[in-house]
């Protein structure tokens, strides 16, 4: 078997890919696709007219209007939410775990 073709970009060596594996992504893709269509089917297919956006109350609006004068709106508000909280022994230069405590039911 022929070993696959490689290009240099900058630093990073690349590999062909295969049609077999092309044909996979593709597959793929069209599938992620078709989940997103899906997502919001109501404005599948409709025509914009313009977009805005705005702040106001903390809050970014971004408003998606289309030529039939239906309009998507999103609304964002910024959140910082724990992830994990640990306490750890640095002494000896090492991350060393004492605990890692639950999150709370209202998080």
């Amino acid at each position: 078997m022929a070993k696959p073709k490689t290009v240099r970009v900058g630093n990073v060596t690349v590999t062909q890919i295969s049609p077999k594996e092309r044909e996979l992504l593709a597959e793929e893709l069209k599938q992620r696709h078709d989940l997103l269509r899906n997502r919001y089917r109501e404005i599948h297919g409709k025509i914009v007219d313009w977009v805005s956006y705005s702040f106001g109350d903390g809050s970014l609006y971004v408003s998606i209007r289309f030529m039939d004068k239906t309009d998507f709106s999103l609304q964002f508000s910024p959140k910082i939410l724990t992830e994990t909280i640990d306490l750890s022994d640095m002494s000896t230069g090492n991350f060393e775990m004492i605990r890692r405590y639950p999150k709370r039911a209202d998080e």
